[in-house]
């Protein structure tokens, strides 16, 4: 990887727009590349973005960089049509960055620009939905995250880990259960849930560990439904879903499953992908796509 070339596209929307800060960029020229080269280049739309993502896979790069959260993850996936020939090197600025957590990338900057020069390459899995053929990284999701991400998206405030717990907690005040139908290899289930999540990872919302046996590299999904409770029962148990010590409690069914299909038993409902406003709807599949993406690693130690 000697006298090659390093990318780094930043999405200048993550952080809720505020993109790369001062000290942050400053950390770039300190960095050691391995006597590789580093450039940077800064998308100007969402599809500018995957644009940047696509033409950097037909050149010769050791390293591809992007710097975001789990969204900025999500776009990049959009933007390949199969698995990726340059490897995918996750730099977490965003507000939630569970899949970087979910590969071990570490949160710290400077260590993950160390993991960009100096990593090693891992296939790790993806999800898609039918119909739509969207990708996600994290989650799909459905019933109360929906509630919250609406409140999220309508706040002053900057999108952090504590403004997506006060939304949660908001949401629980003003949500009604909805009645689903859930089918998964090996089971099924139908009646009305507090929220349904499909998940690839561990976690997701930067730190809600609703699925804490879930793997990247498994060709699983995990899906954890929580079922019709009183609000104060749940609020009583969030410290649980947030630690992913939930499988204790009886409204709580945990599975895994390379498919998961979600239906809305007397209505067609939102569905959220890694934390973005939805933008599908049931009757929704979701699949893994196992060892679908290349991404780089710390170096085993």
């Amino acid at each position: 990887m000697k006298d090659k070339r390093i990318r780094i596209i930043i999405n200048p929307s993550a952080r809720s727009g505020r993109g790369w800060s001062a000290s942050q960029r400053a950390l770039l020229t300190e960095t050691s590349w391995d006597g590789m080269r580093a450039e940077i280049a800064e998308s100007r739309s969402a599809e500018h973005f995957r644009a940047l993502v696509r033409s950097s896979q037909e050149e010769d790069l050791a390293a591809l960089g992007i710097a975001g959260g789990d969204g900025t993850v999500r776009l990049a996936l959009s933007a390949f049509d199969g698995p990726n020939r340059v490897p995918l090197g996750i730099l977490p600025i965003g507000s939630g960055n569970d899949f970087a957590k979910g590969i071990g990338v570490p949160l710290a900057l400077s260590a993950a620009l160390r993991v960009l020069s100096a990593g090693v390459p891992r296939w790790v899995d993806v999800a898609r939905t039918t119909p739509g053929a969207e990708p996600y990284c994290c989650v799909a999701s459905l019933g109360l995250d929906t509630v919250a991400l609406r409140l999220i998206h309508g706040s002053w405030f900057p999108r952090s880990e504590a403004l997506n717990i006060s939304a949660a907690l908001r949401a629980l005040l003003i949500y009604r259960p909805q009645r689903v139908r859930i089918t998964w290899h090996g089971g099924s289930f139908e009646g009305e849930v507090m929220f349904a999540a499909v998940t690839n990872t561990r976690s997701y919302g930067g730190g809600f560990h609703v699925s804490p046996s879930a793997r990247v590299d498994d060709g699983l999904l995990n899906l954890c439904i929580v079922r019709r409770t009183g609000r104060i029962r749940l609020l009583s148990q969030f410290p649980r879903i947030l630690k992913g010590t939930h499988d204790v409690m009886p409204e709580v069914t945990l599975a895994a499953s390379p498919w998961v299909r979600l239906e809305g038993v007397n209505d067609a409902l939102p569905v959220t992908l890694d934390g973005e406003l939805p933008q599908a709807t049931t009757p929704i599949e979701l699949r893994c796509e196992p060892a679908t993406l290349q991404v780089l690693v710390p170096p085993p130690s």
